[in-house]
């Protein structure tokens, strides 16, 4: 009798136990995504299901062992090299964007980081050869907060994408584009691209308002809703739908002010943000913490501008949420390397 009870728990911890975590935390991440798909958090949740998943396919017997962790473990075994591609591709289109761009440190940020990591790894040859205890800590802290941020990054970036793909067919009553600076009075390819994608998305989505949202800067000659507006019309945009807000400064102030025009013509339905692609995320980020009903959709980005925007997204997310990622930061990089010289020593 003991032996088949034995044999009945030890099943069920090794096999029922496991198939049911990874049946629920499935369950959780899509109910999570499918109700609110602007939470960065969604990736981490996931990837833990894709995980428990991959480890249930496994246990099962459709495959050897988890495709999941073996894919993770196979791009651990070649970080060193990925990151050398990655970093001399950041390097390449860094030095692409400053031929093309105004020289600044959002339009440095590729060349930068690119030139980091090959720092950082140059400089651990030497130090896990024949450097001091003190600077081995020092250089695996480096190296451990540059693995918490990539991977970070990697979230960031594959959830965006996944993003714009659930909600692409989502429904819209409204739509806003948001502004992006003038030549002057004139609308630049960049906002442009922002106005056709608004015009597109307002048609295909049966919108009934088209709102163009940006005020005037110190060298513009007019507010950029203004210019947008006349933009739109000259190019096939109904005049009905137009509305204008003038007011804004920054996305924040796009979308509250936004919000508040379209609130004032009628109850609302769900709306949609048009910006540009590498700002699609944060946008809809934005919208969701100042409770604005919207998703966010991008327009079409020059190839070499993407790289060093996305990065600039990015550094705009870790600061918004800087308390917890700097307590992530502390005890994944800084733990090991301080028990390594409380051993040490």
């Amino acid at each position: 009798m003991l032996p088949a009870v034995a044999t009945a728990l030890f099943l069920l911890a090794v096999l029922v136990v496991p198939l049911a975590l990874a049946a629920l935390v499935c369950v959780i991440a899509h109910r999570r995504v499918r109700r609110e798909p602007r939470r960065l958090s969604n990736a981490y949740w996931l990837l833990a299901a894709a995980l428990l998943a991959g480890n249930a396919v496994s246990m099962l017997g459709f495959t050897g062992a988890n495709p999941v962790l073996g894919v993770a473990v196979v791009v651990a075994v070649l970080s060193p090299l990925l990151a050398v591609v990655f970093a001399v591709f950041l390097i390449l289109n860094g030095a692409v964007m400053l031929r093309r761009e105004r020289v600044s440190l959002g339009n440095s940020l590729s060349l930068l980081t690119g030139l980091l990591i090959i720092g950082l790894l140059v400089a651990g040859v030497p130090v896990l050869l024949g450097g001091s205890l003190p600077v081995r800590a020092l250089w695996l802290a480096c190296a451990l907060a540059a693995v918490v941020l990539a991977f970070q990054f990697a979230a960031f970036l594959g959830y965006s994408q996944l993003y714009r793909r659930l909600v692409r067919d989502r429904p819209a009553d409204w739509v806003v584009v948001l502004g992006a600076g003038l030549h002057g009075s004139e609308v630049p390819p960049l906002l442009a691209s922002r106005i056709r994608t608004g015009m597109t998305e307002c048609a295909r989505r049966g919108a009934r308002l088209l709102v163009l949202s940006g005020g005037q800067g110190p060298d513009e000659q007019l507010s950029e809703a203004e210019a947008m507006s006349r933009w739109a019309a000259r190019h096939g945009a109904d005049p009905g739908v137009l509305r204008t807000e003038t007011a804004s400064r920054n996305t924040e102030q796009n979308l509250r002010f936004s919000d508040t025009l379209v609130r004032a013509e009628g109850t609302p339905g769900p709306g949609l943000i048009v910006t540009s692609n590498y700002h699609v995320f944060r946008a809809a980020s934005l919208a969701r913490r100042l409770g604005v009903d919207a998703q966010a959709v991008g327009a079409p980005t020059a190839g070499y501008y993407w790289p060093s925007a996305v990065l600039r997204e990015y550094v705009a997310i870790l600061r918004e949420h800087r308390a917890a990622n700097a307590a992530l930061l502390l005890v994944l990089a800084l733990a090991p390397p301080i028990v390594l010289l409380l051993v040490g020593t």
